[in-house]
């Protein structure tokens, strides 16, 4: 297994035990620097994963059941328990626009300074940076925002977005994590 801890603080915030996917745009072109994974409600007693009581509306045989309102349901990637305990953090456009200017910067002259990051790699972040962040803005309205369990404001955040599904997906800037293998 995986695990992605911020290059600024080294905080746990994402592991490939969850489906890791591209982000693409709306034309379905992928969005180069951001990887996300999807998340989904777990039981907070067991992390198990839970019917959310759709009955066959997603495939499944059978008739409606009923759901269980006394299970806590919590996000698989954000509880403190079974995720990564990240925490909302508030943000407007225009700090979301300051938080990514100055991240990419700190975050380029890191990647510089670090011998075990080639130069092709600094190359390829600074010319993916524009068009993540142009994304990312773009999506603004769709995304929540989140920090790592330190709450570095100079530190990786997550961002959650939507789209037509329950759970978010959530995305990273793939040159703010490091990869530790366990």
């Amino acid at each position: 297994m995986i695990i992605y801890k911020c290059r600024f603080t080294g905080d746990e915030v994402c592991s490939d035990a969850f489906k890791l996917l591209p982000v693409t745009d709306e034309n379905g072109d992928e969005v180069p620097g951001l990887m996300q994974v999807e998340s989904a409600k777990v039981n907070k007693n067991s992390g198990a994963n839970v019917d959310i009581g759709c009955g066959g509306a997603f495939g499944e045989s059978g008739g409606e059941e009923a759901v269980d309102e006394t299970v806590e349901l919590v996000n698989n990637i954000v509880d403190e328990t079974f995720g990564f305990n990240l925490t909302t953090c508030p943000m407007g456009k225009k700090d979301l626009k300051e938080y990514l200017g100055d991240y990419c910067k700190n975050l380029r002259t890191k990647l510089k300074d670090d011998p075990n990051v080639p130069g092709p790699d600094v190359k390829a972040f600074t010319q993916a940076a524009p068009k993540f962040c142009k994304y990312l803005l773009s999506q603004y309205s769709e995304l929540d925002f989140f920090t790592s369990v330190s709450m570095d404001p100079d530190g990786a955040m997550a961002f959650a977005i939507y789209g037509e599904k329950v759970d978010p997906n959530f995305m990273y800037i793939k040159a703010g994590l490091l990869e530790e293998k366990c």
